[in-house]
């Protein structure tokens, strides 16, 4: 009887040791207003920029905007009242974590 108690005190106190070594979760509420940061290798960009009758757009314009980072390239050139609309697109790179908007629906 008496081993039997010592055994199982011994059992309990090796579980009690070993499950405070083991990393605990917690889980956060996320809010609707609140950016959910997650990483991601790319996405695509559009931009309009326009121009002057007369004025040369580039053959290409750097996107540097939170973390993204890529080239962007004419896809569109649209005439208006005195010149011209150019959109330029193109796949972006996450350079680390960047800030994506996300819709979380709440519980």
């Amino acid at each position: 009887m008496k081993r039997k108690v010592v055994s199982t005190v011994a059992a309990a106190g090796l579980v009690l040791t070993l499950s405070f070594g083991l990393p605990s979760q917690s889980f956060a509420e996320v809010s609707p207003a609140d950016p959910v940061i997650i990483a991601a290798a790319s996405k695509v960009v559009s931009i309009t920029n326009s121009y002057k009758t007369g004025q040369v757009n580039p053959a290409y314009i750097p996107y540097d905007t939170g973390g993204w980072k890529g080239k962007l390239y004419p896809v569109s050139k649209q005439a208006v009242d005195g010149g011209y609309l150019v959109i330029y697109s193109g796949t972006v790179t996450c350079s680390g974590y960047c800030a994506v908007p996300q819709t979380v629906s709440p519980k």
